[in-house]
């Protein structure tokens, strides 16, 4: 969901410069990087390390939730191709639910803004799991949900880590590289887009 459906990457990267910033650290892109697809705790534990501190992670996550959720609500707009695609799959009888790290206070906040409550199946948040990828448990739980072969499920995502859960649970993955991760070797990825207008994404469902 992050980086894919909406541009919250960003809205990430201000937060948690901000931290950093507070606490005498420049958050860069090669930081980011190895936060994408973490669960909160994990984030707070890794950016405890970069700072060089030992604060309390419940007191971190709030200072981070509190500014984040009024950047989702001022600023966070869906990606390119997301309706599109939203509609291409209604059309098609496709099936779809949303597999995230993030908790999912932070889901309903985009849902509610972009009117989206009722479009997906189900979620599988952050805080439904006790392993964030690239661990694949929470792309098992939603291919138990959804009760169907894994091999007939298509994940996309814009991380590394996020590729590796889907390849690990079974699952067809689809990269696409958001500004933060076009560096990385996706090549363990069933196929790489550019965004989720690309052609190939829907080419791909129907052919199964």
């Amino acid at each position: 969901m992050d980086g894919l459906m909406f541009d919250t990457e960003s809205a990430y990267s201000v937060v948690q410069g901000a931290m950093s910033e507070r606490r005498g650290k420049m958050f860069t892109n090669e930081i980011k990087r190895t936060l994408m697809g973490k669960m909160a705790h994990e984030v707070m534990g890794l950016l405890n390390v970069f700072w060089g501190k030992n604060e309390a992670i419940g007191d971190l996550l709030k200072e981070q939730d509190e500014e984040l959720v009024k950047v989702y609500k001022n600023s966070v707009e869906k990606l390119t191709g997301l309706d599109n695609l939203i509609d291409f799959l209604n059309q098609n009888n496709i099936r779809k639910c949303i597999g995230t790290s993030s908790r999912r206070f932070l889901v309903d906040v985009l849902f509610k803004k972009h009117n989206l409550a009722n479009t997906f199946e189900f979620v599988v948040s952050g805080d439904m799991v006790t392993k964030g990828k690239p661990d694949p448990e929470i792309y098992n739980q939603c291919v138990a949900r959804l009760d169907m072969p894994a091999r007939e499920c298509l994940v996309l995502e814009d991380s590394l880590n996020g590729i590796k859960a889907g390849a690990l649970a079974g699952c067809n993955t689809c990269a696409i590289p958001s500004e933060y991760t076009r560096g990385e070797d996706f090549s363990i990825a069933t196929f790489v887009c550019g965004s989720l207008n690309d052609q190939a994404i829907k080419d791909f469902i129907l052919s199964r």
